[in-house]
């Protein structure tokens, strides 16, 4: 060992830790919020800070509850573009395609499926929509085609939707 031939002895006390970057990395974690949270969580932080029956806190109250319904409408939209391309061959795989996170490897039919998503449902950016996106991966990883998958967004998206940001 180098630092033995040169004469370094053995540290015998334990260096003392940074108190204030424990305490800091503590409240971060008790802050953190996941992506597809963000939004809900400024809108509630924002309810809680609005004064009682003021105008502000009607709308933050509605801008909430349109957050919540957004989630819902992106959610069954996918899982029903999953149970629907699932209907035709694969049936016994929802569960697995809708719970589990396979490590996309068919990048094609990915790219494929979600620039369709993008033109006949919903816009991409939406960070909850993102968040489903491993549902469209897993059907892929499973063997569906893409064409498959592609009809079945044809069936369920029958209109794009926009959401506000």
């Amino acid at each position: 060992n180098v630092s033995e031939f040169q004469g370094a002895t053995k540290q015998i006390y334990k260096p003392i830790r940074n108190l204030l970057k424990k305490h800091n990395n503590a409240a971060l974690r008790r802050d953190a919020v996941p992506t597809q949270n963000v939004r809900i969580s400024i809108v509630t932080r924002r309810l809680a800070a609005a004064k009682d029956n003021s105008i502000e806190k009607q709308k933050l109250q509605l801008e909430l509850a349109q957050l919540y319904n957004d989630r819902e409408i992106i959610t069954s939209r996918i899982e029903q573009i999953a149970a629907t391309s699932l209907s035709i061959n694969r049936g016994g795989y929802l569960e697995v395609v809708t719970e589990k996170r396979l490590k996309l490897t068919r990048y094609d039919c990915y790219q494929s499926v979600t620039e369709h998503i993008q033109e006949k449902c919903f816009d991409l950016q939406n960070e909850f929509v993102l968040n489903k996106l491993y549902i469209i991966a897993n059907l892929c990883e499973i063997g569906s085609l893409d064409v498959t998958i592609n009809k079945a967004i044809d069936q369920v998206c029958n209109e794009r939707l926009h959401f506000d940001y």
